[in-house]
Protein backbone atom coordinates (compact mmCIF):
# COMPACT_ATOMS: atom_id res chain seq x y z
CA UNK A 1 0.00 0.00 0.00
CA UNK A 2 2.84 2.29 0.61
CA UNK A 3 4.61 1.79 -2.10
CA UNK A 4 0.99 2.25 -4.26
CA UNK A 5 0.64 5.97 -2.26
CA UNK A 6 4.73 7.03 -2.69
CA UNK A 7 4.07 5.93 -6.91
CA UNK A 8 0.30 8.22 -6.59
CA UNK A 9 2.30 10.82 -5.16
CA UNK A 10 5.21 11.14 -7.41
CA UNK A 11 3.47 10.79 -10.18
CA UNK A 12 0.67 13.44 -9.40
CA UNK A 13 3.91 15.96 -8.51
CA UNK A 14 5.91 15.09 -12.01
CA UNK A 15 2.23 16.21 -13.76
CA UNK A 16 1.97 19.17 -11.67
CA UNK A 17 5.94 19.83 -12.42
CA UNK A 18 4.85 19.36 -16.43
CA UNK A 19 3.16 23.08 -16.58
CA UNK A 20 6.04 25.13 -14.69
CA UNK A 21 8.89 23.06 -17.02
CA UNK A 22 7.00 23.90 -20.19
CA UNK A 23 6.63 27.87 -19.06
CA UNK A 24 10.35 28.14 -17.88
CA UNK A 25 10.98 26.42 -21.37
CA UNK A 26 8.91 28.61 -23.51
CA UNK A 27 10.58 31.86 -21.47
CA UNK A 28 14.10 30.93 -22.58
CA UNK A 29 12.81 29.97 -26.51
CA UNK A 30 11.29 33.56 -26.66
CA UNK A 31 8.26 33.18 -25.14
CA UNK A 32 7.38 35.47 -22.44
CA UNK A 33 10.07 37.72 -21.36
CA UNK A 34 11.01 37.13 -17.06
CA UNK A 35 10.34 40.31 -15.95
CA UNK A 36 13.67 40.10 -14.34
CA UNK A 37 16.58 40.71 -15.96
CA UNK A 38 15.68 41.49 -19.53
CA UNK A 39 16.99 44.42 -21.55
CA UNK A 40 15.21 47.53 -21.65
CA UNK A 41 13.43 48.47 -24.51
CA UNK A 42 15.69 51.12 -26.58
CA UNK A 43 13.69 54.12 -29.13
CA UNK A 44 15.90 54.35 -32.05
CA UNK A 45 15.38 57.25 -34.19
CA UNK A 46 16.37 56.00 -38.19
CA UNK A 47 17.11 58.42 -40.71
CA UNK A 48 16.93 56.40 -44.27
CA UNK A 49 18.05 59.11 -47.59
CA UNK A 50 18.02 57.88 -50.62
CA UNK A 51 20.57 60.47 -52.37
CA UNK A 52 20.95 60.34 -56.28
CA UNK A 53 24.15 61.29 -58.30
CA UNK A 54 23.88 61.88 -61.99
CA UNK A 55 27.77 61.31 -62.26
CA UNK A 56 29.36 63.42 -59.29
CA UNK A 57 26.27 65.80 -59.28
CA UNK A 58 23.82 65.47 -56.46
CA UNK A 59 20.25 65.79 -58.32
CA UNK A 60 18.26 65.12 -54.81
CA UNK A 61 18.44 63.59 -51.49
CA UNK A 62 14.97 62.67 -49.71
CA UNK A 63 15.32 61.98 -46.01
CA UNK A 64 13.05 59.18 -44.08
CA UNK A 65 12.61 59.52 -40.31
CA UNK A 66 10.74 56.81 -38.12
CA UNK A 67 11.12 55.76 -34.58
CA UNK A 68 12.30 52.05 -34.64
CA UNK A 69 11.75 50.26 -30.43
CA UNK A 70 15.11 48.07 -30.55
CA UNK A 71 12.94 45.07 -29.36
CA UNK A 72 12.80 42.50 -31.80
CA UNK A 73 9.46 40.94 -31.05
CA UNK A 74 7.50 43.82 -31.18
CA UNK A 75 5.22 44.91 -34.72
CA UNK A 76 7.67 46.78 -37.48
CA UNK A 77 7.61 50.32 -37.81
CA UNK A 78 6.39 51.88 -41.38
CA UNK A 79 6.51 54.40 -43.12
CA UNK A 80 3.86 54.60 -46.47
CA UNK A 81 4.39 57.87 -48.34
CA UNK A 82 3.45 58.12 -52.07
CA UNK A 83 0.63 58.81 -54.64
CA UNK A 84 -1.84 56.69 -56.49
CA UNK A 85 -1.29 57.89 -59.86
CA UNK A 86 -4.04 57.15 -62.92
CA UNK A 87 -2.55 54.73 -65.74
CA UNK A 88 -4.89 54.65 -68.91
CA UNK A 89 -5.17 51.50 -69.71
CA UNK A 90 -5.11 50.16 -73.97
CA UNK A 91 -8.25 50.93 -74.34
CA UNK A 92 -7.80 54.72 -72.86
CA UNK A 93 -11.67 53.84 -71.32
CA UNK A 94 -10.39 52.48 -68.30
CA UNK A 95 -8.05 53.84 -65.43
CA UNK A 96 -6.22 51.57 -63.48
CA UNK A 97 -4.38 53.39 -60.50
CA UNK A 98 -0.58 52.77 -58.92
CA UNK A 99 1.23 53.39 -55.91
CA UNK A 100 4.34 55.28 -56.58
CA UNK A 101 6.30 56.70 -53.80
CA UNK A 102 8.78 55.15 -50.91
CA UNK A 103 8.10 52.08 -48.32
CA UNK A 104 10.31 51.42 -45.54
CA UNK A 105 9.89 48.84 -42.46
CA UNK A 106 12.14 48.22 -39.77
CA UNK A 107 13.09 46.18 -37.04
CA UNK A 108 15.81 46.52 -34.09
CA UNK A 109 17.53 44.44 -31.32
CA UNK A 110 19.61 45.53 -29.18
CA UNK A 111 23.17 43.64 -28.98
CA UNK A 112 24.99 42.93 -25.74
CA UNK A 113 27.70 44.50 -26.91
CA UNK A 114 25.78 48.04 -27.41
CA UNK A 115 24.84 48.02 -31.03
CA UNK A 116 21.92 47.15 -32.78
CA UNK A 117 20.98 44.99 -35.16
CA UNK A 118 19.03 46.81 -37.92
CA UNK A 119 17.17 45.39 -40.51
CA UNK A 120 15.51 47.70 -42.88
CA UNK A 121 13.07 46.57 -46.39
CA UNK A 122 13.25 50.23 -48.26
CA UNK A 123 11.12 50.22 -51.35
CA UNK A 124 10.45 53.06 -53.96
CA UNK A 125 8.90 53.90 -57.33
CA UNK A 126 8.16 56.64 -59.37
CA UNK A 127 7.25 57.72 -63.42
CA UNK A 128 10.65 57.44 -65.46
CA UNK A 129 10.75 60.09 -67.72
CA UNK A 130 13.07 60.34 -71.33
CA UNK A 131 14.36 63.44 -69.93
CA UNK A 132 15.42 61.72 -66.92
CA UNK A 133 13.81 64.08 -64.37
CA UNK A 134 12.06 61.89 -61.39
CA UNK A 135 9.28 61.83 -60.73
CA UNK A 136 7.13 62.73 -63.63
CA UNK A 137 3.34 62.88 -63.23
CA UNK A 138 3.01 63.38 -66.78
CA UNK A 139 4.65 60.77 -67.91
CA UNK A 140 2.44 58.79 -65.90
CA UNK A 141 -0.37 59.69 -67.01
CA UNK A 142 1.02 59.18 -70.71
CA UNK A 143 -0.63 56.00 -72.27
CA UNK A 144 2.73 53.76 -72.00
CA UNK A 145 4.66 54.92 -68.82
CA UNK A 146 7.41 52.82 -67.75
CA UNK A 147 7.74 53.05 -63.92
CA UNK A 148 11.06 53.21 -62.23
CA UNK A 149 11.18 50.50 -59.13
CA UNK A 150 14.29 50.46 -57.00
CA UNK A 151 14.42 47.78 -53.61
CA UNK A 152 16.60 46.94 -51.25
CA UNK A 153 17.01 44.63 -48.17
CA UNK A 154 19.21 45.85 -45.36
CA UNK A 155 20.56 43.95 -42.75
CA UNK A 156 23.44 45.77 -40.85
CA UNK A 157 24.83 45.96 -37.24
CA UNK A 158 25.11 49.74 -36.25
CA UNK A 159 25.80 51.58 -32.87
CA UNK A 160 24.08 55.17 -31.47
CA UNK A 161 25.17 57.75 -33.94
CA UNK A 162 26.60 56.13 -36.81
CA UNK A 163 26.00 56.65 -40.26
CA UNK A 164 26.49 53.75 -42.58
CA UNK A 165 25.73 53.79 -46.35
CA UNK A 166 24.40 50.62 -47.16
CA UNK A 167 23.27 50.09 -50.85
CA UNK A 168 24.55 51.95 -53.61
CA UNK A 169 22.79 50.98 -57.06
CA UNK A 170 22.86 52.10 -60.79
CA UNK A 171 19.95 52.63 -62.75
CA UNK A 172 20.27 51.15 -66.22
CA UNK A 173 18.66 52.91 -68.34
CA UNK A 174 19.90 56.48 -66.94
CA UNK A 175 23.25 55.79 -65.30
CA UNK A 176 22.50 57.59 -62.15
CA UNK A 177 23.12 56.80 -59.06
CA UNK A 178 21.30 56.09 -55.51
CA UNK A 179 22.66 55.51 -52.25
CA UNK A 180 20.93 54.65 -49.31
CA UNK A 181 22.64 56.17 -46.15
CA UNK A 182 21.18 54.95 -42.55
CA UNK A 183 21.85 56.87 -39.82
CA UNK A 184 20.69 55.67 -35.97
CA UNK A 185 20.19 57.78 -32.69
CA UNK A 186 18.59 56.38 -29.48
CA UNK A 187 15.68 58.39 -28.38
CA UNK A 188 16.89 59.74 -24.47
Amino acid sequence: MKRNTLLMVACFSAVLAIPSFAQEKAKSEGGEKPAEGHKPVATLRVQVTFNEFDGEKKISSLPYTLLVNADHSGPPAQIRMGLRVPIHTKDSATLTYVDMGTNIDGRADKEDDGRFWLSLGVERSSAYSPQGNLPDTKAAASESPVIQQFRSQINLYIRDGQTIQTTVSTDPVTGRVIKVDVTVNVVK
